[in-house]
C-alpha cells in the first residue's frame, strides 16, 4: 500500500465480490458454498455436497508459525489415518509463510487438508481446505481461487 499521511497507508484494494470477514480479512468466497461463523475471526464455507470446507481465520500472531504448527502436529499425528504430505516454510505473495498438507480420517470419511498460514500486522492469517481425496480434480481450484483473493486487512 502507498502512504497517505505520515504513518498511515491506503486500505488495500479488494477483488470485486470480495466479502470482508470480522474486519480483519477479505476474501471471495466459493459460489454455492454455506457460510457458518464461528467464534472470533473464524469463517467456514461448505460445498453443497459437504464433500469440502474451506476455512478462513485470524488470530493474534504468537511467534513462530512453522515452529507453532510441529507441535500441533503432534497432537494431530494421533489421529486416525493421519499422514504428512508436507509441512514447511514457503512463500505467500512474496513474505514468509507455512504450508501444512496432510491426509487424515475424520468420522471414518478420508480427508485431504491443505493450510496455508502467515503473519501480518500483529496478526496470524489461516487459510484451510478440506476435501474428500476423489475430488481433488474439482477442489483445488476452488480452493486456489480463493488464496488468490485472500487479504488480510
Amino acid at each position: 500500500p502507498s502512504p497517505t499521511v505520515a504513518g498511515t497507508s491506503r486500505p488495500p484494494e479488494l477483488p470485486p465480490g470480495a466479502r470482508t470477514e470480522a474486519g480483519v480479512f477479505a476474501w471471495v468466497p466459493p459460489e454455492g458454498f454455506s457460510r457458518e461463523v464461528h467464534a472470533g475471526a473464524e469463517v467456514h464455507y461448505t460445498s453443497p455436497d459437504a464433500r469440502q470446507e474451506i476455512v478462513g481465520k485470524a488470530s493474534l500472531a504468537r511467534g513462530d508459525l512453522l515452529e507453532q504448527w510441529r507441535k500441533k502436529e503432534k497432537s494431530t499425528s494421533e489421529g486416525p489415518g493421519y499422514s504428512r504430505i508436507r509441512l514447511e516454510e514457503t512463500e505467500f505473495r512474496g513474505e514468509p509463510a507455512v504450508v501444512w498438507e496432510y491426509t487424515v480420517t475424520a468420522q471414518e470419511l478420508p480427508w485431504h487438508v491443505r493450510s496455508l498460514g502467515f503473519d501480518s500486522g500483529g496478526k496470524s492469517y489461516q487459510l484451510t481446505t478440506w476435501y474428500h481425496p476423489d475430488i481433488e480434480d474439482r477442489a483445488r481450484p476452488v480452493y486456489e481461487k480463493v488464496e488468490k483473493t485472500f487479504t488480510p486487512l
